[in-house]
């Protein structure tokens, strides 16, 4: 009997680790971006249905779903690569190292993450124009929220997990800005459309 269990756990631990070495190594790019596109859909799925809880919208809107997994692959590609060649710029995982790329990732990478994110929305909804207005209202609203959690959380990322498990990390730490983010981007109103609001009232 134990000779059979041992045999039996010996076949599932190969079968994880072929797997393992599939998504995580032969094919990771496929992987994160993969990963990426699931979060931006279920983060979405989570605010959509929370906003017809409460009544605030009528019905699901799948448009508005397939912009923000977009916005998940343009953003998980991006990180990908990020990942990759902030290692290769910082190497190492020593605490010096670490704070670096904590510090770097924050300041420098976090503002482009947004740009790409709001930006794959603004040219599927043919709104460019009003980009350069939702970086500074919306953008700066997540990234300023982006402070209390990226950074412990890149520092336990930089520090303990290995290359091709970061964006895999990224994503489930990621999980309550793919729910907060859809809210900001589509209930927080701009300037401009509060303007227009007023200006169709007084007509």
């Amino acid at each position: 009997m134990a000779t059979i269990v041992n045999t039996c756990m010996k076949r599932i631990f190969q079968k994880s680790s072929a797997i393992s070495n599939h998504l995580f190594r032969k094919h990771l790019l496929l992987t994160n971006a993969t990963f990426s596109v699931a979060m931006g859909i279920a983060g979405d799925l989570v605010q959509q249905h929370y906003e017809i809880l409460i009544g605030r919208e009528d019905s699901w809107k799948p448009v508005r779903t397939a912009h923000m997994s977009a916005a998940g692959l343009t953003t998980g590609v991006l990180s990908h690569y990020w990942y990759i060649i902030i290692d290769i710029f910082i190497p190492g995982s020593s605490l010096k190292c670490v704070i670096k790329k904590v510090l770097y990732d924050q300041i420098l990478f976090s503002p482009v993450n947004l740009t790409v994110y709001f930006g794959t929305v603004a040219v599927l909804e043919g709104s460019l124009k009003q980009l350069k207005e939702e970086l500074l209202a919306k953008g700066s609203q997540i990234y300023t929220a982006e402070w209390l959690i990226w950074p412990p959380a890149q520092f336990v990322n930089f520090y303990l997990l290995p290359l091709r498990y970061r964006v895999l990390f990224d994503n489930f730490i990621s999980f309550g800005f793919d729910v907060y983010s859809p809210y900001v981007k589509y209930k927080c109103k701009l300037k401009s459309d509060s303007e227009i609001n007023v200006d169709k009232n007084n007509k």
